[in-house]
């Protein structure tokens, strides 16, 4: 049974990015699902201390929820990443997220990782009320291939625009069947 890992980076309750999560969790009944939402969760940002670094496995000084993630981090199938666009970037907590992964970073291994699980699955979805759609496709390609350090060899994104309200993914058949097909592709 593949072990995939979804979290929200939104502050917004009911909102899009915590609607795709609860849809992929649905999605993926097959499958050994945790579902992170960021708002309900002590996250600390990267202090840099590197304390982490040269580590045969991941750790962080720090204690919170985000640590006691890294076990799961690293030793899961697939983690997908949903968060809103603001200010044409992913919310400043995906961006905690990804920087919480420093742990994972080892200079001297393969990929750059010290992870004990290699061949992952990663994919970030990027929810937008309007703008340049190409310009976030773009980026969110080559953001989600941050992912790379914690062992991430493959790699989704997709992009829904045109949602301002909370939740209104729903109204969007087209971006359900994209979910849909998302999770196939993690469950396999």
């Amino acid at each position: 049974m593949r072990k995939l890992l979804l979290v929200d980076t939104s502050l917004r309750r009911d909102g899009n990015s915590e609607t795709i999560v609860d849809r992929m969790a649905e999605e993926l009944k097959n499958c050994e699902v945790t579902v992170f939402k960021m708002r309900e969760h002590k996250c600390n940002h990267c202090i840099a201390c590197g304390a982490c670094q040269g580590k045969e496995t991941q750790k962080c000084i720090q204690n919170d929820d985000i640590t006691d993630l890294l076990p799961l981090i690293d030793t899961c199938d697939g983690i997908v990443l949903a968060s809103p666009v603001y200010n044409h970037q992913m919310s400043s907590m995906a961006r905690l997220f990804i920087e919480r992964l420093y742990p994972f970073f080892h200079v001297e291994k393969e990929n750059m990782s010290n992870t004990s699980k290699r061949g992952k699955k990663a994919a970030l979805i990027l929810s937008f009320w309007g703008g340049p759609a190409d310009i976030y496709e773009t980026y969110a390609a080559w953001s989600v291939e941050t992912l790379s350090q914690m062992g991430a060899e493959k790699f989704k994104s997709l992009i829904f625009g045109g949602i301002p309200g909370r939740g209104e993914i729903r109204d969007h058949e087209e971006y359900l069947t994209q979910l849909h097909e998302l999770a196939a592709w993690l469950s396999e």
